[in-house]
């Protein structure tokens, strides 16, 4: 998140405004200072207008003109010679006699003027200001055009000054800068009227009165003042640059050290504000080393220095002036505002440990100043940038002291933000989603509001407030049309869509996606949303379609699999076996992890349903060899083995009918499984396996019948296999005892003449060749009946055949040669 560096202007002119409105040769800023009426010795340099303008030589001027020429001679010039002589030895009480004798006596002589103006300055020796007044006034009014007169007008502008009459104030100065001969008086009366219209609040009168009084530039002791109010009217004008020429003029022409010092100083602060850094540190080493600045001044010079240094971006400067200058800081809130320029400018170099001690600094020096409020903030903003584990707790508590008298500030709202950051970077999303709640967002700039709307909506959406984040990621768009974020909102507001079930809504925002963004990352995840809707609501074609373009444009995508997957399962509901066979081997390949035990059971299904019995054993072949655990659907594997028994694939059948039975618990497998299984078992001569799968079967088939017949017949074939004859002979009796005709009942009994040929071999085997003979008549006998009572093409022939082996065996050769002709007449073609 972008925030402020640094000081804006304002802030610049914030940090040095105290030191530019306090000074005690120009303003009036701490109240109306009182104009006196009498001399004293308070230099003329504007501090305090004078009642009586200062001459050339610092004598006041007299009323009066003394001609070079005699003086006229008679009893009113004697008169008036003499109240002047009391005057001029400080008796005021005799000439006040004397000068109103004169005026009562002479009203209309060259004098009368004169002796009222010195009538008033009289009664102003003795403190009788208000007396004077209005002497003068008749002065003024009765004798303008007097030598008297502008001296008078003067006093009375003074006078009505100090009682705050300021329309009349500058009326009478007005009337002495204009009736005046001498320049000095006429400057006084133009400055002191330009204090007037300030007080009175018209500041162009104001400035148009200290422009006459600069234009004067020499034998002015009015001008320097007159410039620096010049200057600071301007200045609070936001006349930057009028301010500086003005700044310029006096830093340059002013005798006072004093002023010269306070003008670089102010000329310094301005190349500051301008963007001239370079000139301005240059003036504020010049004031530092002037002996006349004050503290006040070589305080703000050596804020000055850091802030110019802090604006070029000097900011080791910043750094070194501080350490260099640490024992002499200014004192008061100026201090505080250094002191964060030196924080600012270790943040800056990102030393933020740094930084955060000369915040600390402030805030506990400086608790409930503004620069404490901004330490706080800027404090924040380190420990964000340390992604501190506690900046939750450290927002809490900036927020808790300035929320309320800060509200509007856009370091709370950023705060609020930070907070929220931090949380949504470290993954609390919950706690995110409720900290965005909190944040002003009026109160932040355009582009972090849409930064924060967005991870808000986002927040919202992996804490589950779907109907939040729908609302939230809503406003961002409408407030954001083309934002680098704009695809991402649609996708999460479609995926939040789609948690409430508004499938609609949902893809139009995933569309509009892939249509407007085409090749984005968020296109990704809108391909891969509109197949999971596609599945949602039972649409394998837009499934397909939404998968394969998942697949197609991002082929490294971690979603690849599960699209194959998806793609499949649809294909599956189309029944296009090849396209469904292809997606699921795809999906078991790139990730058999996730997918080879799903995949692979719907990967038997479509074998299944085409009833192609060679594809399902080689995938059932491969699921199982892959995954010994594997689990297939016993009616799959039953129907393999069953078709493969039908194929005489004996082998295959058994293995499949094996998988299809539940060996520790038989009655749970259907009864043709283990039928089935057994009487393949028997054919591959698994004759043991076989014994248990038909003992299975018959336990299942307790009724007499073919089948349970047919189970007997296999059960005896198992037993005879083993060697066990008489077991052998007692199931196939059991069958033969409800099997009374049919290809069974001949089979059982050519099943007993194996039976006894067997046990017959094995006697002679073993030497006991009497009893062998007898077993083998015995066998001759079963095999007879078949062979002459059942006519089979298949059964007949063989059971001829078998009854010729067990009379050859038993000594009968004629009846075994003759049978045999009979086998060969009857079956020609008959191979055993």
């Amino acid at each position: 998140m972008s925030m402020i560096a640094g000081w804006t202007r304002n802030g610049w002119r914030a940090l040095v405004t105290v030191f530019l409105m306090v000074s005690a040769t120009v303003g009036f800023g701490q109240g109306v200072p009182r104009a006196q009426v009498v001399e004293d010795d308070t230099p003329a340099n504007g501090s305090i207008p004078r009642a009586v303008p200062v001459g050339p030589n610092g004598q006041v001027p007299r009323a009066n003109v003394v001609d070079e020429a005699p003086k006229p001679k008679g009893p009113d010039e004697d008169l008036f010679s003499y109240g002047t002589l009391l005057y001029e030895r400080g008796e005021y009480g005799l000439a006040i006699k004397s000068y109103s004798n004169y005026v009562e006596t002479y009203p209309g002589r060259r004098h009368a003027g004169t002796a009222l103006f010195r009538i008033g300055e009289c009664l102003i020796k003795q403190g009788q200001e208000d007396q004077a007044a209005r002497y003068y006034e008749e002065v003024v009014r009765s004798h303008a055009k007097s030598e008297g007169a502008p001296s008078a007008a003067y006093r009375l502008g003074a006078i009505r000054f100090n009682v705050r009459d300021f329309e009349g104030s500058v009326n009478y100065f007005g009337f002495c800068e204009r009736s005046t001969k001498v320049p000095q008086v006429a400057l006084a009366a133009a400055y002191n009227m330009s204090r007037g219209y300030q007080m009175m609040g018209q500041t162009r009168k104001q400035l148009e009165a200290l422009q006459r009084v600069i234009q004067v530039k020499t034998d002015n002791p009015y001008r320097d003042a007159a410039l620096m109010t010049l200057a600071k009217s301007e200045l609070a004008a936001d006349k930057l640059e009028s301010a500086l020429a003005l700044f310029q003029d006096l830093m340059n022409t002013a005798a006072d050290g004093s002023l010269k010092a306070e003008a670089t100083v102010n000329v310094a602060v301005l190349m500051g504000e301008l963007k001239r850094p370079e000139e301005a540190v240059a003036l504020f080493d010049k004031a530092l080393l002037m002996k006349d600045t004050t503290v006040e001044n070589r305080a703000l010079a050596l804020v000055g220095v850091v802030q110019s240094l802090y604006d070029k971006g000097d900011y080791n400067g910043v750094i070194e002036q501080y350490t260099r200058n640490a024992s002499v800081l200014p004192n008061g809130t100026t201090r505080g505002k250094m002191l964060l320029l030196v924080g600012n400018a270790y943040r800056m170099k990102k030393t933020y440990s740094r930084a955060v001690e000369l915040y600390l600094m402030v805030e506990q020096e400086y608790p409930d100043e503004d620069v404490a409020f901004e330490a706080g903030y800027w404090k924040l903003y380190c420990f964000y940038l340390l992604e501190d584990k506690d900046l939750g707790e450290f927002a809490n508590a900036f927020l808790k002291r300035w929320a309320k008298t800060k509200e509007s500030h856009e370091f709370v709202a950023k705060a609020a933000l930070m907070r929220a950051d931090h949380f949504f970077n470290t993954g609390a999303y919950e706690e995110a989603a409720g900290a965005f709640l909190d944040v002003p967002m009026e109160g932040l700039s355009p582009a972090l509001r849409s930064n924060a709307l967005f991870n808000m909506g986002y927040s919202q959406v992996e804490a589950k407030r779907f109907q939040e984040a729908i609302g939230t990621l809503t406003r961002f768009l409408n407030d954001n049309s083309n934002h680098e974020f704009t695809e991402n909102a649609l996708a999460h507001r479609g995926l939040a869509y789609r948690e409430v079930k508004d499938f609609a809504k949902a893809k139009e925002d995933f569309r509009k996606v892939v249509k407007e963004f085409p090749k984005s990352g968020p296109a990704e995840l809108a391909w891969y949303q509109l197949g999971l809707i596609a599945t949602t609501e039972r649409n394998p074609t837009e499934k397909i379609q939404a998968f394969e373009n998942l697949v197609k444009l991002y082929p490294q995508s971690q979603a690849v699999p599960q699209a194959w997957f998806g793609i499949g399962t649809a294909a599956y509901e189309n029944e296009d076996w090849p396209k469904a066979q292809e997606a699921l081997r795809r999906a078991i390949r790139l990730d058999a992890k996730a997918y080879l035990e799903s995949a692979s059971q719907m990967l038997l299904l479509t074998y299944y349903a085409q009833e192609d019995d060679d594809g399902l054993a080689a995938a059932i072949d491969e699921f199982v060899a892959k995954l010994p655990s594997a689990v297939v659907p016993p009616n799959v594997l039953g129907w393999l083995g069953l078709t493969k028994f039908s194929k005489d694939q004996f082998k295959e059948a058994a293995r499949y009918l094996t998988m299809a039975a539940t060996l520790d618990a038989p009655e749970n497998t259907q009864a043709a499984i283990w039928n089935y299984l057994g009487m393949a078992q028997v054919e591959t001569g698994e004759f043991k396996g076989a014994e248990v799968s038909m003992k299975n079967f018959l336990a299942v088939t307790p009724q007499p019948g073919s089948e349970r017949g047919k189970g007997l017949l296999y059960q005896s074939r198992a037993l005879l296999g083993q060697a066990k004859y008489e077991e052998a002979v007692a199931s196939a009796d059991e069958a033969l005892g409800f099997i009374k005709t049919g290809r069974l009942h001949a089979d059982l009994l050519i099943l007993e003449g194996d039976i006894l040929f067997a046990k017959a071999a094995m006697l002679e085997k073993s030497g006991k060749t009497n009893l062998a003979i007898e077993e083998y008549r015995a066998a001759a006998a079963k095999y007879i009946v078949p062979s002459q009572f059942f006519v089979d093409p298949v059964i007949t022939p063989m059971a001829v055949w078998k009854t010729i082996l067990a009379l050859e065996k038993s000594g009968e050769v004629d009846r075994a040669r003759q049978l045999r002709k009979e086998l060969q007449e009857k079956y020609p073609t008959f191979r055993p």
